[in-house]
């Protein structure tokens, strides 16, 4: 008698003819992306298979056909005899003090070992693709942006900010093109004590990683890592000086770009780029939404010359048609890379602020000067930020502090290094 599993193989081999054209259907994409020629490669494969669709239906089945009964029976003795083995045979592994009990354990062993090296294999191939691919990106971006013009983003004197007509003036650049730039936020005193503890806490960190992974508690996400850090600050001792001293100055320009003075601070952390760091992709720090929701303040730690690559914005392009435009060119081309650019050469304690959703960027570093941009970002109050659970700030921090905590409480002392 044919076993219940012979049954169901009988009966699969039998209507097997009447799917000759669902088993040739093409496969649903599993990767898709947005690198130019994804879909073309695509449209080739699909031509291929619906040539082997073509040969496939051209074959008569009935040579097929002919030998059902014959291949039946055949599979029908060997799911009984799978069956009846299942039966009467179970694996038990040896004792170690058995003959191949050790035998076995190596051979255990080594398989264990060829699995984990198969993932690392895999994981370095994956990163690698990955580089290059942000590398094919930038390559596109960069001859997209050749023939677009490129000027200095110019800047307010802080001085000059005495009276609210001159802060409207300058908080309406936010709105209008999405950045800003005030000059001597930051004394120099403050620039260089805060820039020796960045040094200095960078180093501690990098030690205490070792050849691993960056830990999560201390840098953050960020483009084109090689060369590249995203150090998050503590609340403390020279940082909380150079951000309370920031915030004090541009107090009257942030309360009126973030919503007011319970706007909270959302970004605390120093973006460092080492010589031989590239240049980024052109990117959004948050996708376009209707209102502004995060604004972010860069401060120069040292003067930013060009060749230590200097951050690169596009003004104008916070708005949902340069957003739109970016997309529908792949982010490789299109009117939002060729419209006008500026590059953020800065000088020692200067910021340039910008709206969150604006086009940018990081340059390549050619020179043998690291460059370090103390940075902080402010939630605009009432607005949602969809990035608030993983942006660069210290767990211990995230949510509890306001632009109204930093303005009006005490200043603490600035440290000396």
């Amino acid at each position: 008698m044919m076993s219940t599993s012979a049954q169901g193989s009988l009966r699969v081999l039998h209507s097997f003819g009447s799917h000759r054209g669902a088993s040739c259907s093409a496969p649903r994409c599993t990767r898709p992306s947005k690198l130019k020629g994804c879909r073309v490669r695509c449209r080739g494969e699909e031509e291929k298979l619906s040539d082997v669709q073509s040969a496939w239906l051209d074959v008569s089945p009935l040579p097929f056909l002919a030998t059902l009964p014959a291949v039946s029976t055949s599979a029908a003795n060997a799911m009984d005899a799978a069956d009846n083995l299942s039966a009467t045979t179970t694996y038990v592994p040896s004792a170690m003090d058995a003959g191949d009990g050790w035998a076995q354990f190596v051979v255990l062993m080594v398989t264990a070992l060829c699995g984990l090296v198969g993932m690392k294999v895999s994981f370095d191939g994956e990163q690698t693709a990955s580089q290059d691919a942000i590398s094919e990106r930038v390559a596109k971006q960069v001859a997209a942006m050749e023939t677009a013009e490129t000027i200095p983003v110019i800047g307010v004197p802080l001085g000059d900010l005495k009276d609210r007509l001159a802060v409207s003036g300058t908080a309406s650049s936010l709105d209008t093109d999405g950045l800003l730039r005030i000059d001597g936020v930051l004394s120099p005193d403050t620039a260089k004590a805060l820039l020796a503890e960045v040094n200095a806490t960078l180093e501690r960190e990098l030690a205490r990683a070792g050849k691993g992974s960056l830990p999560s508690d201390s840098f953050g996400n960020v483009y084109c890592k090689g060369n590249r850090y995203d150090l998050k600050l503590p609340l403390r001792g020279v940082a909380e000086a150079a951000l309370r001293e920031a915030v004090l100055n541009m107090g009257p320009v942030l309360e009126k770009v973030a919503g007011g003075n319970t706007a909270k601070l959302c970004e605390f952390a120093a973006l460092v780029s080492d010589p031989g760091s590239t240049r980024q992709p052109v990117h959004p720090d948050t996708n376009y939404r209707r209102d502004r929701c995060v604004v972010t303040t860069f401060v120069a730690l040292q003067d930013v010359e060009s060749e230590m690559g200097p951050t690169v914005f596009i003004p104008g392009s916070h708005t949902a048609r340069a957003h739109l435009a970016f997309k529908e060119a792949n982010e490789v081309g299109g009117p939002a890379l060729a419209a006008q650019n500026c590059v953020a050469t800065l000088r020692t304690g200067d910021v340039s602020m910008f709206d969150s959703r604006l086009l940018h960027c990081g340059g390549g570093n050619s020179s043998n000067k690291r460059r370090v941009l103390f940075y902080f970002s402010f939630e605009v109050s009432g607005k949602e930020n969809p990035n608030s659970g993983f942006s660069s700030i210290r767990d211990e921090l995230r949510g509890t502090l306001t632009l109204q905590d930093l303005r009006h409480q005490p200043k603490v002392e600035t440290v000396s290094y």
